[in-house]
């Protein structure tokens, strides 16, 4: 018998998620949760365990995050096998694996970005605007120039399924304010793809079995 699967995933992912399940024919049904409990950790860890404990009738759950936040640790599977991608967070999953992401940044101090990431209201870009609106210009440009002044490149993540040139454009005013490179690196979905169609190699997937607490000591909190 197959077994009855439930995701669980951040939005900014949808288009990524969407399109896999697509391609293999899948009709899991999807809890979508945004981006924005990202900036909110505790928040994201309730939220997650708002909807694991409203899972019923389901064999396995999967997540569709990393430890974004270092929310992952403590949550409780119920009656059902909880699956999670063994990575630090959602752009590791793009990248194909935390040793991809790990190398990469320990290179070059970035700024991820994905379409998703841009469309959901909670990006960069509407973050200045609403402080230039709340604070003035000024004002804005010296927080922002703060907030930032460690990083040296905006990076996007070329999944092939939107167009990078306008998302470049639509940051660029930000990117020439803090002084970012802009930068492009091809994404993959493979990880996105074995997480949806299976199997769950320990190596790559955190397994938590029903009635368990997720530990801490598989993940490696930035």
């Amino acid at each position: 018998m197959q077994a009855r699967t439930v995701l669980i995933a951040c939005n900014t992912l949808k288009a990524e998620i969407e399109h896999v399940s697509a391609q293999h024919g899948i009709a899991y049904k999807i809890v979508w949760l945004e981006s924005q409990l990202h900036n909110e950790p505790d928040n994201l860890t309730s939220s997650l365990q708002r909807e694991l404990d409203a899972v019923h009738d389901a064999d396995v759950v999967l997540l569709g995050y990393g430890n974004c936040g270092n929310a992952i640790p403590g949550l409780i599977a119920r009656d059902f096998e909880l699956i999670i991608p063994r990575l630090d967070d959602c752009i590791s999953m793009l990248f194909g694996s935390q040793a991809a992401r790990t190398e990469y940044s320990e290179e070059n101090r970035a700024i991820y970005l994905t379409e998703g990431w841009m469309d959901d209201g909670h990006n960069i870009v509407e973050e200045y605007r609403r402080s230039v609106e709340k604070y003035g210009q000024e004002t804005a440009d010296d927080i922002y120039e703060a907030m930032y002044r460690h990083y040296r490149s905006m990076t996007y993540m070329d999944t092939g399924l939107y167009d990078i040139g306008s998302l470049k454009e639509r940051t660029c005013q930000v990117c020439q304010l803090l002084g970012l490179e802009q930068r492009t690196v091809p994404a993959t979905l493979s990880y996105v793809e074995q997480l949806l169609c299976g199997p769950w190699p320990e190596d790559r997937f955190v397994h938590v079995a029903p009635g368990q607490t997720v530990p801490a000591k598989p993940f490696r909190y930035l």
